[in-house]
């Protein structure tokens, strides 16, 4: 192989730096939308218009009414480590603003023709200043502007053609900018947002001065049924507060696309804190499924790390076993309280840091030695088949005597035929199917059957091509942001296929007048949002046959028969037969068993027969 001839260590050009240090802040049209919102917020601004033409890659244009930048500074404010946020190490430490870098202006005007625009309170005129990339910056020239800043961003990395070919589709590219909007829209309710993209208003959200109209700007962004699931919670621990909203373990998405962490206001991505939610929703959420929550984290600024990544995504947190517990215990104290408990969830939890021994202590607190309790618990009445026979219990049990004789002899002739899971004798709770079988009792999870049993129908009605559907009487109407209607729109004719019709009902409504036969009775707009969601995963260069299978367990889910819901003896036979018939009957969509044999030997042990 050849070897690279050493080169003398030279120092790199000014604008050649810049371009390498915007690599690390501006990604895509969407970090230059972060780094702007962020400097918007920094200056005060309660009014922020954002700009976005051809998915950010023609043009960015953010506008606000903050305080400006005085005319002296401006020049200063697009050069490298130029910043008014933190003036020495100590500030660094203790990083209270969403900016402090100083490096966001430069690293984008590297890659852009970018114009900065703005009016210092405090000054009668406005100034302005041009870049054509490369450090190539104007002098400023006054001219008319309110009190704020303007930043108008054009040609993104129109000299970086290698940064350019990576962008994808404008569709795309505004598909993370309006995801990021919406983030800092919900972390922020006290600044009314407008977002535009190609001259069309994507987004608008007025400042919220009081609880009703919170909770109207967070309708906007979430959703109705969120908000009408939602519970709100206020925690706080010493220095640390917890406020925000998380939803009943009903409502419940296919992915994680219904999930925001603040710290301090800023946007943040941590395993930590994503996994202490996921705790605390556990065992009130079943597998495979992802709660969804708008969470506020307030703690000590010198206590959480911001300078971890340019991106400014990630933090750290000076005791992190501190943050997970208390915000696990919060969120779980809110999901799992009891239904006739009202109002907002909130406490307040002992100030000490959780360490080792403490945690052992807590452990051994809740092992509770059971051993010489009473059976029934101590205020709990005892059961009457529980005192001392009398003569009326002694025909009780004479009488189920009989009954049971009865019934064990017609089990007996049933199950002559040998189908493999019997025949059903009852239904326990609406849940389960109890059937007997020649090699003793079958207990069977119906709605895990039955999802299998739609699942595999559907699968091969789909091979087929043809999956039967029916116009409904009454069209029914979701609500939907425009992002989702843009995603049905794009797979309209796969969607077609799977037996949907529906066209647009207003800005944000989906009215459906045409849905499978199978999916008539089931929860069609809960069903709606999942599969977008689904889409919306799989991403427009992919083709969505590659996720067919998993929609349609989606679908499949939400179309089975569900707990609760009583069956006669011939319907708890018929589902068992379909089960006989059914490829792969044995599990359900998400791998649990849909049934459990217990043999007569099995069944002798439990009650210690012939021992």
């Amino acid at each position: 192989m050849p070897q690279n001839k050493p080169q003398d260590i030279a120092l790199l050009p000014s604008h050649l730096a810049d371009q390498i240090a915007a690599g690390e802040v501006v990604e895509r049209p969407a970090s230059v939308v972060k780094e702007l919102l962020e400097n918007a917020l920094d200056s005060g601004a309660t009014q922020i218009d954002i700009q976005i033409e051809e998915g950010g890659e023609k043009r960015i244009v953010v506008s606000d009414n903050g305080a400006g930048i005085r005319q002296s500074q401006l020049q200063l404010a697009v050069s490298r480590h130029a910043t008014s946020k933190i003036q020495t190490a100590k500030d660094l430490t203790a990083v209270a603003t969403l900016g402090f870098r100083g490096e966001a202006l430069a690293s984008i005007g590297s890659v852009s023709r970018l114009t900065l625009t703005s009016r210092f309170k405090e000054e009668e005129a406005a100034w302005q200043l041009r870049g054509e990339g490369e450090g190539n910056w104007s002098e400023p020239v006054p001219v008319a502007h309110p009190q704020g800043t303007q930043v108008d961003v054009q040609d993104l990395f129109f000299n970086t053609p290698a940064r350019k070919k990576f962008l994808r589709a404008a569709r795309t590219e505004f598909m993370h900018i309006d995801q990021l909007v919406k983030r800092v829209m919900l972390s922020r309710p006290d600044v009314t947002i407008k977002l535009t993209h190609n001259q069309k208003v994507m987004r608008h959200v007025q400042a919220a001065p009081d609880d009703a109209a919170l909770l109207q700007r967070l309708k906007q962004l979430m959703g109705g049924p969120f908000v009408e699931q939602s519970l709100a919670l206020e925690f706080e621990a010493q220095d640390i507060r917890l406020s925000g909203w998380a939803a009943q373990a009903t409502f419940n998405r296919s992915q994680t696309d219904m999930q925001y962490v603040f710290v301090n206001g800023r946007i943040v991505r941590d395993r930590l804190l994503s996994y202490a939610v996921k705790q605390a929703y556990a065992d009130v959420l079943y597998h495979g499924r992802h709660p969804a929550y708008v969470l506020f984290l307030e703690i000590p600024h010198e206590l959480v790390d911001v300078n971890v990544h340019p991106a400014k995504y990630e933090v750290r947190f000076a005791n992190g076993r501190w943050v997970y517990d208390f915000l696990r215990r919060s969120v779980r104290e809110a999901v799992t309280r009891p239904v006739g408990k009202a109002g907002i969830a909130s406490g307040r939890f002992e100030a000490t840091t959780p360490n080792e021994s403490a945690y052992q202590a807590a452990m051994q607190f809740q092992i509770r030695d059971t051993s010489n309790e009473n059976v029934y618990g101590v205020n709990e009445p005892v059961p009457a088949y529980a005192m001392e026979p009398g003569e009326q219990l002694i025909r009780q049990f004479q009488a189920a005597q009989a009954e049971s004789s009865a019934q064990i002899d017609a089990a007996r002739s049933a199950t002559q035929q040998q189908h493999p899971l019997g025949y059903a004798k009852a239904q326990i709770h609406g849940v389960f199917i109890l059937a007997e079988n020649e090699q003793g009792l079958v207990l069977v999870d119906m709605h895990a059957a039955h999802e299998r049993i739609v699942y595999e129908r559907m699968k091969q009605q789909w091979t087929q091509d043809r999956l039967v559907s029916q116009p409904l009487l009454v069209p029914i109407v979701v609500s939907l942001e425009a992002s989702q209607i843009a995603i049905w729109d794009e797979y309209r004719d796969e969607l077609d296929k799977l037996g949907f019709e529906a066209e647009p009902f207003g800005p944000e409504q989906l009215k459906l007048t045409r849905v499978p036969t199978l999916l008539a009775k089931s929860d069609v707009a809960h069903l709606v949002n999942d599969m977008i969601a689904d889409l919306a995963v799989a991403g427009e260069t992919r083709l969505v046959e590659e996720k067919i299978n998993q929609i349609l367990s989606t679908m499949a889910c939400h179309g089975s028969v569900r707990a609760n819901r009583h069956l006669t003896v011939d319907e708890m036979n018929a589902l068992l037969r379909d089960m006989e018939a059914t490829e792969s009957s044995a599990q359900c969509n998400h791998g649990r068993p849909t049934w459990v044999q217990l043999s007569m030997e099995q069944l002798d042990a439990l009650f210690m027969r012939g021992q």
